[in-house]
């Protein structure tokens, strides 16, 4: 239960007031609740959006952005937009690192966040999308970060994404992707075992960037993986099954 609530903690501004334990080993059993807390607020976002989609599809998609944002209170775009402002900025590697670490935002994070937000509610207002499906999405961009944490290294500027990771397991990992492919089976049939392989491909590709430019992968990183992928699966959903 403490693995729970911790996870609910860290992933959305849900106010739990309950004192968690958090060390190495909880924060590592945490990560097993990741997908299914996600499912969860994407369900909740198609569902808003759904709500308001027949009143007008722009109205939907922005209470649908607006309702993603109040449930992760934007946990991932820092992530995004200091990734986006070291990676871009073709310095050495040092440089990078300390250009993540820097508290100011350059011209590359403002675009990325932009081009985010934009690129999200231009597919949920153009395309109707059921509560699952998101639901679906949502779980699939976190099994791309876990596939990330597994198997690539953390940067050694990283503490935060090496706790985690030191206390991560591959027995979990492998029950996770078993659990969200029979619930994709039974939701919505084999056709959709695509997102999540395709945004485990994402979060394949970005961690190889990310080794390739600073050593390894970092929160920012993992943040950045997550809104990347989001954008990702509704592009992907948008042009091929809607």
């Amino acid at each position: 239960m403490n693995s729970f609530l911790l996870a609910i903690q860290f992933l959305t501004r849900l106010p739990i007031q309950v004192d968690t334990e958090f060390n190495e080993k909880e924060a590592g059993k945490s990560l097993f609740w990741f997908p299914w807390i996600a499912f969860v607020m994407g369900a909740i976002v198609g569902f808003v959006n759904n709500f308001f989609y027949d009143i007008g599809p722009l109205f939907g998609a922005f209470s649908g952005i607006l309702t993603w944002y109040l449930l992760n209170g934007g946990l991932h775009m820092d992530g995004l937009m200091d990734t986006t402002d070291g990676f871009l900025s073709n310095r050495e590697r040092d440089r990078v690192v300390e250009i993540m670490h820097d508290s100011t935002i350059g011209v590359f994070a403002v675009l990325a966040l932009v081009l985010i937000v934009l690129g999200k509610f231009s597919v949920l207002a153009s395309v109707a999308i059921q509560p699952i499906e998101m639901g679906i999405f949502f779980a699939s961009v976190r099994m791309g970060v876990l596939t990330a944490i597994h198997y690539f290294p953390s940067a050694s500027s990283s503490s935060m994404g090496n706790f985690f990771k030191r206390g991560a397991s591959k027995n979990s990992y492998y029950l996770q992707w078993l659990l969200l492919a029979l619930i994709i089976l039974f939701a919505r049939g084999k056709s959709f075992l695509f997102f999540p392989v395709a945004a485990c491909l994402w979060g394949v590709l970005l961690s190889r960037l990310s080794v390739r430019k600073i050593g390894g992968l970092t929160g920012d990183v993992y943040g950045a993986i997550v809104e990347t992928g989001e954008l990702f699966m509704l592009i992907l959903f948008g042009v091929f099954f809607s």
